[in-house]
Order: C-alpha cells, then sequence, then structure tokens
C-alpha cells in the first residue's frame, strides 16, 4: 500500500497538540494534570482554557479515525490471531509499562517523596491497587478495546472494499446532532471530567464513531472523494461554532463561576456544550485532512523521524512536561510566556528522547 505521508503528518501534528494540551492545563487551562504551576492569572487561564476545549472537541477523535483508517488492512493482510497479537503488544506493553511505572513514579515524586520509601509506596499504593494511573493511556487502553471489537466482527461478517459516496451534508448534519444528544444523555450521569478506568465516558460518542468512520474511510475509499467542496461549509460550521463559544458561556454563567453545569447534567448548558463539539470536530477534521493531502503530502528526514517517534513521545510526554514546568516555576515570569516556553521545549525534547528510545534493541517491535 502506498504510503500516505500526509495521513503520517497529521499524526505528528496531533502528537504535539497533546503535548501543548497538557502544558496549557500546568498552567491554568481546565482540567486535569499532574502538575500545576501556581503563578497563573485569569486572562492566561481564560485562553488555554478556550484552546483545550476546542482541542478536546476533536483532536482525540481524530486520533481515534486515523486509528480506524488503517485498522482495515492491518487486519486483512495478518489475519484475526497475528492481528490481535500484534496489536496486544503495540498497544498492551506500552500500556502496562505505563501504569505499573512512568504513571507511578510520577506521582510518587509529585506527592508522596517526603511522606514514603519508593518501595513502600510501590507496596501500600500500588500493589494493593489504592492508585492506578492511566494517564495519557486512556486512549491506549481504549483502542485495545475497539480492536477487540472490531475482531470480532470481522470474525462474525464478511467485508467486501467497495466504492461509495461520500456522506451528504444531510447526514453529517444528522450525525452531529446525533452524537451531541449521546453525549449529553451520557453525561447526565457520568459529567466531564468523571472516569471509569481512566475512560471519560461523556466523550465516548464521538470516539466510537469516528473509530468507524475511520474503517468505512478505508473501506469506501472515503479519502479519494473528500474534497474542498465537501469541507468548505463545514470548516465555516467549526469557525462559526468555535466564535459561538465564548457567548454560550457567558449566556450559561460562566463568568460566575457556574462551569460545573456545562459538564454534565440536566441543563442546557450541558446540551450546548454537548452538541458544540461534534459541530466543531467535523469541519476541523475533514479541512485538515484537505489541507494535509495537499500541500504536506510529502517526507524528510525530520518528518520521518517524527513520525517514527509519535507514538513514543506520546507516551514519555508527561515526566517530561512536568519536570520541565517545575523547572519553569522557579523563573519569575508570565505564565503565558512559561505555557509557551514549555511547549516549545518540550515538544522538542519528547522527540528527540522518542527517537533515541526506538532505536533500542527490541523496541522497534513494540514501539
Amino acid at each position: 500500500m502506498k504510503r500516505l505521508y500526509y495521513i503520517d503528518n497529521i499524526r505528528v501534528i496531533l502528537t504535539i497538540l497533546v503535548i501543548v494540551h497538557h502544558t496549557a492545563i500546568a498552567y491554568g487551562a481546565g482540567g486535569g494534570w499532574y502538575y500545576v504551576d501556581s503563578n497563573t492569572d485569569d486572562i492566561t487561564s481564560t485562553v488555554l482554557t478556550l484552546f483545550t476545549a476546542i482541542n478536546q472537541a476533536y483532536f482525540m477523535g481524530f486520533f481515534f479515525l486515523i486509528s480506524g483508517y488503517f485498522t482495515p488492512a492491518s487486519y486483512d493482510k495478518k489475519g484475526a490471531a497475528a492481528f490481535l497479537k500484534d496489536r496486544l503488544i503495540r498497544l498492551g506493553i506500552p500500556l502496562l509499562l505505563y501504569i505499573s511505572f512512568i504513571g507511578p513514579t510520577l506521582i510518587y515524586f509529585l506527592q508522596y517523596k517526603e511522606k514514603l520509601s519508593y518501595i513502600d509506596f510501590y507496596i501500600h499504593k500500588i500493589f494493593k491497587l489504592e492508585i492506578i494511573n492511566w494517564g495519557p493511556m486512556w486512549f491506549v487502553e481504549t483502542l485495545i478495546y475497539f480492536v477487540i471489537f472490531y475482531t470480532i466482527y470481522r470474525k462474525i461478517t464478511r467485508e467486501k472494499a467497495e466504492n461509495k459516496a461520500f456522506p451528504s451534508h444531510k447526514y453529517i448534519l444528522l450525525s452531529a446532532v446525533g452524537i451531541g444528544w449521546a453525549a449529553f444523555f451520557i453525561r447526565m450521569f457520568y459529567p466531564v471530567g468523571t472516569d471509569i478506568l481512566g475512560m471519560q465516558l461523556g466523550y465516548f460518542p464521538s470516539y466510537i464513531f469516528l473509530f468507524i468512520v475511520g474503517l468505512m474511510a478505508k473501506r469506501f475509499n472515503w479519502l479519494d472523494h473528500l474534497s474542498k467542496q465537501h469541507t468548505r461549509l463545514w470548516f465555516k460550521v467549526s469557525i462559526i461554532s468555535i466564535i459561538l463559544l465564548p457567548v454560550v458561556l457567558i449566556a450559561g454563567g460562566a463568568l460566575k463561576g457556574n462551569t460545573d453545569v456545562f459538564m454534565g447534567g440536566m441543563s442546557f448548558q450541558s446540551l450546548a456544550y454537548a452538541l458544540w463539539e461534534p459541530f466543531v470536530a467535523f469541519g476541523i477534521i475533514m479541512t485538515v485532512i484537505i489541507f494535509f493531502k495537499n500541500h504536506v503530502n510529502k517526507n524528510s528526514t525530520v518528518l520521518q523521524m517524527m513520525s517514527d517517534s509519535a507514538y513514543t513521545a506520546f507516551i514519555v510526554h508527561p515526566p517530561i512536561v512536568v519536570f520541565m514546568s517545575i523547572i519553569m516555576s522557579r523563573f519569575h515570569i508570565a505564565p503565558f510566556v512559561k505555557f509557551l516556553a514549555v511547549s516549545v521545549a518540550g515538544t522538542i525534547i519528547c522527540f528527540l528522547i522518542s527517537s533515541f528510545i526506538i532505536k533500542l534493541p527490541y523496541i522497534r517491535k513494540v514501539l
């Protein structure tokens, strides 16, 4: 199969966005993260929260779409047993490494270093499952579930490669509304910020849908059918939705500290936020695909290194971002400047370290 460099490059950009997203939380954006700098301000927090809200609407769903796109060909090439074995190795081993070592070690040095020895921490907190930290690896965990369900699906059905027209604006609209309502319903019981085994179920209607879209995009050659005509309208919808976000927040009482009602429950704020996300996501995703396909469908030494290292950078970025944030806390400079410094330097260091890690013996078979 011809190498789709533009998808590799999109994956690199999304990985960078993950690093920057978590750095933003460290400097005042809404969300959970290991370390938050105590020196922030309202303007920085507001700007970074808007930034992370827009990211959250599309970037992890975009990852699932790309994962779904490459799944059928891998299954077809290897067969069910070999496919599942390969996925469990490439996903399961890094996941176990993170929840057994990287995540716990990070938590130990941030919260327990002065209270317990490292061994006692493991005995009393980790081995007894008092602390189970999934970190960003909830994404990898979720992919394991998705590929298991896909393998079962393929075992009980027969797929045929064929061409099928890209969905009409009507179907895209109905999909966006359906995802929004599904998220709204789930968030009545599991508000944003509430997780089960690291997974925030309130975002999963979009994740599941986009993974399936990735599968269908491969089978029906939708990337070949996608054009600027498809994306123009939905990009405008995304931009209008983004512009309307501050209006919705103000109308919903966010300036008065009334933000929890947006996260879930039976409220118009929760419904508005749930519906807002897919209308932002669809236009951005389609536009990015078209732009990269037409303008960034190329390779270079640097791009190849970053593409090869992206998965590893995703795994190792938390301790690097936290370490750099702690170093920056010693400097009395504006929080937004710190955010920019850690974002740029952290991204470079993550990819450089990852490029060395994947060269270690046997590591390439996993990462």
